[in-house]
């Protein structure tokens, strides 16, 4: 019964990843984020870079490889990854350009509701000619879907008929929180092990192509190796310690798409054989970079005729991790092995598998 409790629990873990996107059937992420400029959307999805990048970096190990020449080994693991997600990674605040809709600037000119029509067109028209430098806050990608991403000119004005009107703060009806305060950023993986031939293990990592409404393709791979340097010595180590580096690329549709990289120091001591515990720590440097591509929507007034602009946005944004601490257990009994580990870094993130093996 606690096999199939923990088996179960780990596979609605990978549920639940790959369907974070989308949680609410009324939310659609491309919709979203077509409404941000560059400086809006760096501020909107930069904690879900940084987690993806925490993610994948995070889980590799849970134990050294033995310092054995020639023993074999192979694993297959179920794994859950979760990086902490704090009320400071929920909210943003930047100044950047922003180009309006036609909608947009009307809202804003409607806004002004004691002057007359022409004016109101005249105060749309303005808006329109021009990107505006803008303070842009709200929350993120992580924040509460009960909040808008608010737009303040800070005084900027404009002048029509020879009156002045100061343009006030406006709220993106259409950004929102679109993870409603999410406290822990799941991502999920297979990882398949093999060893150990001269203190080598290799392990690669991938997860089945899953469709995720609204924004296309899960795809996810990795791998990487340790090396236990023990082997090259004659005498018996009290520890198993190894070296490794690892390598990961994840996309989500056509919008993200991370590569992430690791390379440590490892270390662990088994306690039994058939049944056993075993303790490892782990001191990490890493770095992940996320691509964030989309098509960014919005009009343009020039000689007062409005027309439509997109523009493909794309930018790259690092991980905030580049050093981590973690520590962690396995617990084995015969062929099943359960692990659970946290890392201390940054971006605080822990790991849960399930390992099939012998």
């Amino acid at each position: 019964m606690k096999k199939l409790t923990l088996t179960l629990f780990l596979f609605s873990f990978i549920i639940f990843s790959t369907t974070a996107f989308s949680q609410n059937d009324n939310k659609d992420f491309n919709q979203t984020i077509k409404n941000l400029s560059t400086s809006a959307a760096t501020g909107y999805v930069g904690p879900a870079i940084s987690s993806f990048g925490s993610n994948l970096n995070t889980g590799w190990v849970t134990k050294a490889p033995s310092a054995a020449k020639n023993s074999f080994n192979l694993e297959i693991k179920i794994i859950a990854m979760g990086s902490i997600i704090d009320d400071a990674q929920k909210v943003f605040s930047t100044v950047g350009s922003f180009n309006f809709t036609d909608a947009q600037a009307t809202d804003i000119a409607n806004s002004f509701n004691n002057a007359d029509a022409s004016v109101r067109t005249s105060i749309k028209e303005e808006l329109l000619k021009q990107p505006w430098t803008l303070k842009i806050s709200g929350p993120t990608i992580m924040g509460s879907d009960n909040q808008n991403v608010m737009l303040d000119f800070q005084g900027q004005t404009v002048q029509i008929n020879n009156q002045t009107y100061v343009l006030p703060n406006y709220s993106l009806t259409d950004v929102k929180g679109f993870l409603n305060d999410l406290s822990i950023f799941p991502t999920a993986a297979i990882q398949l092990g093999i060893g150990t031939l001269y203190g080598t293990s290799l392990a690669v990592r991938w997860f089945p192509t899953v469709n995720i409404k609204d924004l296309g393709d899960f795809t996810y791979w990795g791998f990487g190796g340790m090396h236990n340097p023990a082997v090259w010595f004659n005498q018996e180590f009290p520890i198993d310690i190894a070296v490794g580096g690892f390598y990961q690329d994840m996309k989500v549709g056509t919008i993200f798409e991370t590569k992430a990289s690791m390379f440590g120091l490892y270390a662990s001591k088994t306690f039994g054989s058939v049944i056993a515990f075993t303790p490892y720590v782990a001191l990490t440097s890493e770095s992940s970079k996320t691509t964030v591509q989309y098509d960014y929507t919005y009009d343009v007034n020039s000689g007062g005729t409005i027309t439509q602009k997109t523009e493909n946005i794309s930018f790259e944004m690092d991980g905030a991790n580049s050093t981590g601490f973690t520590v962690g257990a396995a617990f084995k009994l015969a062929i099943l092995n359960l692990n659970i580990d946290y890392k201390f870094a940054n971006i605080k993130t822990a790991s849960a598998g399930l390992t099939f093996g012998f």
